[in-house]
């Protein structure tokens, strides 16, 4: 993504329910990218 020009205000980060990032879409809006964890 990041090749593409996305621009990630966090970066990923281990969280209790999984691994979350932020990023802000062209219009500036702020996005967070999920993967949760299976035993959830």
């Amino acid at each position: 993504m990041v090749l593409r020009g996305i621009e990630f205000v966090r970066e990923p980060k281990e969280q209790s329910y999984g691994i979350v990032a932020v990023f802000k879409d062209l219009y500036g809006n702020l996005w967070d990218l999920l993967e949760l964890k299976e035993d959830i």
